[in-house]
């Protein structure tokens, strides 16, 4: 379509170092972009669906520029939460501070991680947002409403799934985050398969 932004149109701007966020139900199409000069590029994808049941994120804006946003408002949304007392929300704030410093630390530490995401980890928006995207990607893994494949936001070069998204740290945080909110239920829970 004349008037969407296509890969191709960015080609110019990958002379430089390039940290792209493409929230679009056809963010796959920058999967495979083109690095033509060799300069760092991250692309961090949206999901390119959402399951029927979560509401329509065209009427409120999208759940994943929320997550990079708000994390906990995004995590409250999608299991129905609609009010949380000020002292849970504290405490879940709180006890999110030390994931994400866990997320930072599972991404510097990583021996397969591609080295384009170490070189923008020193700016601490991008590193925030790099945070927040694994983040992202592991709780909608966890999720009982999100299993199509297209429903997990992607990232390009690809990040370490077993270092990162599917960190058992992670997962375990994750899950101690929806006791907290006594929304346990929503969430899959190997540990609770294997009695």
């Amino acid at each position: 379509e004349m008037h969407c932004l296509h890969p191709g149109d960015l080609f110019p701007f990958t002379r430089k170092p390039l940290f792209l966020i493409v929230d679009s139900s056809n963010s796959s199409a920058y999967k495979n972009f083109s690095n033509l000069f060799g300069q760092p590029l991250v692309s961090l994808l949206s999901p390119t669906v959402y399951p029927k049941t979560v509401q329509d994120p065209s009427q409120q804006g999208s759940l994943f520029t929320l997550f990079l946003y708000s994390p906990l408002l995004a995590f409250s949304s999608i299991c129905g939460l609609n009010s949380i007392r000020q002292g849970l929300w504290e405490q879940a704030q709180e006890f999110l501070c030390k994931v994400f410093r866990d997320i930072g630390q599972m991404i510097t530490r990583s021996r397969t991680i591609d080295q384009a995401f170490l070189q923008f980890f020193g700016d601490e928006f991008l590193r925030l947002i790099l945070i927040r995207f694994v983040f992202c990607s592991a709780v909608l893994r966890l999720h009982k409403l999100f299993r199509e494949s297209r429903s997990f936001p992607e990232s390009y070069p690809e990040l370490p799934k077993q270092d990162t998204v599917e960190s058992s740290l992670l997962q375990r945080h994750i899950l101690d985050l929806a006791a907290m909110l006594d929304v346990h239920n929503l969430f899959w829970d190997d540990s609770l398969e294997t009695y």
